[in-house]
């Protein structure tokens, strides 16, 4: 007969045998090469939809304002915001204007002050951002 044991009694025996158990984090980090530079920007918008079709694609945003955190680091440029109450990390991808992030099948585009958001799974929704003014 197999026994079962509670995660609480794993632990100690692991802890006990020395074995180190790596506790859940809520934290990511990328290694860099030792002397990069890290700019990290936040940047604040109110967002609107003027299509039915981007309606859907609005409510995956925070209502009133979304905030994004641009971070560039070497060659490594990423924008995090929340998408569905997630934090989503986007990836700069090549764009022939502004700069173009992407992270499951959405699409940040920001180009000068303002942005875009966009599905890559339907080419007809399309959220446009505009800054929050700086008081």
């Amino acid at each position: 007969m197999m026994k079962k044991y509670s995660i609480g009694l794993v632990s100690f025996f692991c802890l006990a045998a020395g074995v180190a158990m790596a506790a859940p984090t809520s934290s990511l980090q990328i290694k860099l090469p030792s002397g990069t530079k890290v700019d990290r920007q936040t940047a604040v918008y109110t967002c609107s939809a003027k299509d039915g079709n981007a309606k859907e694609l609005l409510a995956a945003l925070p209502e009133n304002r979304v905030t994004v955190q641009y971070l560039n680091a070497g060659d490594i440029s990423l924008a995090v915001l929340q998408i569905s109450g997630q934090t989503q990390v986007f990836s700069n991808v090549i764009a022939a204007d502004g700069a173009k992030y992407a992270a499951a099948q959405y699409i940040w585009w920001s180009k000068g002050d303002d942005a875009l958001f966009s599905s890559a799974t339907d080419d007809k929704a399309l959220v446009t951002c505009r800054p929050v003014p700086k008081k």
